[in-house]
């Protein structure tokens, strides 16, 4: 039986690839798409931990509520989208790497944290936020404390260091391609990754 917090129980993230039919939806129809999409991921997620997920609902702010004791997290950018299901409190994030903005890149991370990391900017700031994005969701807040969300240390090429609030959070990477970033927090269980990049016939 899977225990509360157990951290021999490995996470079991989720990347599936988007169709291309889905992808050209516009609006409120391509959001709702996408999330219907994720929550497939989700349970797949679920289901390869071994865990029963019950209704999904979200807080005023919009941060996922455990589902019977489950804890949980999407995410989806156009072409894939991502999922984690795990029984403590976990965060996800996939982006896809595209040129930013100077002002963008000062917002995600300060000076100090820039220097903690090799030279190659655009992919390190890929691996910033989505290590930070991935904490604040693991934590429930959102982009509201992005500013308290500090890289630590850049540990290896998959793996982060961050602080937030006092506490320490590793976050695991994995490039989903050669243009997609996923990353997961983990506080020492060990990760099996699953992830899909071409659609399957019955998708």
């Amino acid at each position: 039986m899977v225990g509360v917090g157990d951290r021999s129980v490995a996470l079991h993230p989720v990347v599936l690839p988007v169709s291309v039919d889905q992808q050209r939806l516009r609006g409120r129809e391509k959001v709702a798409a996408l999330r219907a999409r994720a929550r497939d991921a989700l349970a797949l997620s679920a289901g390869y931990a071994g865990l029963r997920l019950g209704p999904l609902a979200k807080d005023d702010n919009g941060a996922p509520l455990p589902s019977d004791g489950v804890y949980w997290s999407l995410s989806h950018k156009s072409a894939y989208v991502a999922a984690v299901a795990a029984m403590r409190p976990v965060g996800i994030d996939v982006e896809r790497i595209k040129p930013v903005s100077e002002g963008l890149r000062r917002r995600i991370a300060e000076a100090e944290e820039w220097a903690l990391a090799p030279a190659e900017e655009q992919h390190t700031f890929f691996r910033f936020w989505t290590a930070k994005e991935a904490v604040l969701k693991a934590v429930g807040t959102g982009l509201v404390e992005l500013s308290q969300c500090r890289i630590a240390q850049v540990s290896a090429a998959d793996t982060l260091l961050l602080h937030h609030g006092g506490r320490v959070f590793t976050v695991r990477q994995r490039w989903v391609d050669t243009d997609h970033l996923v990353a997961v927090t983990t506080d020492g269980a060990p990760i099996v990754w699953h992830i899909t990049t071409q659609l399957q016939q019955k998708d």
